[in-house]
């Protein structure tokens, strides 16, 4: 059998988001080529393919309906496509070099000259231009780009292309991190959001205690943000706060479960716990959570919910068990005893064997 990957693992590997693979699935750009028995997108090498040709046909300045018509030309020349994908990359590479090489010059300098501050001012005045391509080419290309300069630049921007690029620009300043903290009380929810966002690209295990307190903002979107951003930072001690969020309504669950997935076999103890004293909602999705961890610490948990009094956890849990293979054969033919969900733990042992 080939490799699959799941939606977010796809998402996680390529920078790209759940979001704009469901938004390609949608248009029927790139349709994966199955799903699980949870009803996840499954990709192939086939899907990541296709992936790859849609996102540098998207970098020459093709529109998706554009890319849409050149992946449905029998005569596209795909090599041909990644070749001029690949000079454009480089030319980028390149400029980005000069960048960094400038940069590294300014750190090392105890002072900065009278040219730099008048760059320093172009850079602020470029990045309020009212034309978000200007904005987005001086985030890029400026030769000076400072925390001090980027941080009000970001929390002020309203384009989503330029907001990315202003992350990524602010991630590699090594005060971000803190500055972005000291933001986190704004009484814009847009501007915490993107600061939760920063911190999950600056990757500090020690802003964790910062991001957890988050959890409590008003705004669900903060709060996933938050939720995203934990799942990056990897701090085994935020595993609990995480796990207190299954099954709450405002989050999203399955982002939820993606974050609690970055800490495998480590987040097993804190979700078994909440499969055994959560409400319904609760312990299906703690159960969904568990398997995908993909650690057989799960199973012995998973298995004491296959008697659980609510079908659709039993359900869940028995699912969840055959996420984690052959090693749970043996928890899931104790559901053949159940005859509402023998039927499928049948079928799961079946592929356990072929």
């Amino acid at each position: 059998m080939s490799r699959t990957w799941r939606i977010g693992e796809v998402a996680e590997r390529t920078g790209l988001t759940r979001r704009t693979l469901r938004h390609y699935d949608e248009l029927g750009l790139l349709v994966p080529s199955g799903r699980s028995w949870g009803d996840y997108r499954l990709y192939d090498e086939t899907d990541l393919l296709r992936l790859l040709q849609i996102q540098s046909l998207k970098a020459l300045g093709l529109s998706l309906p554009e890319v849409a018509g050149v992946l449905a030309d029998p005569a596209m020349n795909a090599a041909a496509t990644l070749r001029s994908h690949l000079a454009h990359l480089e030319d980028r590479i390149e400029a980005e070099g000069r960048l960094a090489e400038r940069l590294r010059t300014l750190a090392g300098a105890d002072e900065r000259s009278w040219e730099d501050i008048l760059d320093a001012i172009s850079l602020t005045q470029a990045l309020a231009h009212p034309d978000p391509i200007v904005r987005l080419r001086a985030a890029l290309q400026s030769p000076v780009s400072t925390t001090a300069e980027l941080l009000p630049a970001l929390a002020a921007e309203m384009d989503p292309a330029v907001q990315e690029v202003l992350v990524w620009a602010l991630a590699r300043q090594p005060d971000a991190g803190a500055a972005a903290i000291g933001l986190l009380d704004s009484p814009d929810a847009r501007v915490r959001g993107l600061m939760v966002r920063l911190l999950g690209k600056v990757r500090d295990p020690g802003t964790a205690p910062a991001v957890v307190a988050v959890l409590g903002d008003p705004d669900p979107h903060v709060v996933n943000a938050a939720v995203n951003a934990l799942g990056r930072l990897g701090d085994p001690d935020t595993v609990s706060a995480l796990a207190d969020l299954l099954g709450s309504p405002p989050v999203k669950q399955l982002d939820l479960i993606d974050a609690l997935s970055a800490f495998g076999a480590q987040a097993v103890p804190a979700v078994a716990e909440r499969l055994a004293t959560g409400d319904a909602e609760t312990r299906v999705q703690a159960a969904e959570a568990l398997g995908r961890l993909g650690s057989a610490d799960a199973i012995p948990a998973l298995a004491a919910a296959l008697a659980d009094d609510d079908r659709s956890v039993r359900l869940a849990a028995l699912l969840a068990l055959g996420e984690l293979g052959p090693d749970a054969s043996a928890a899931m033919e104790e559901a053949l005893d159940d005859p509402t969900i023998a039927g499928v733990a049948r079928r799961l042992l079946d592929l356990h064997v072929t």
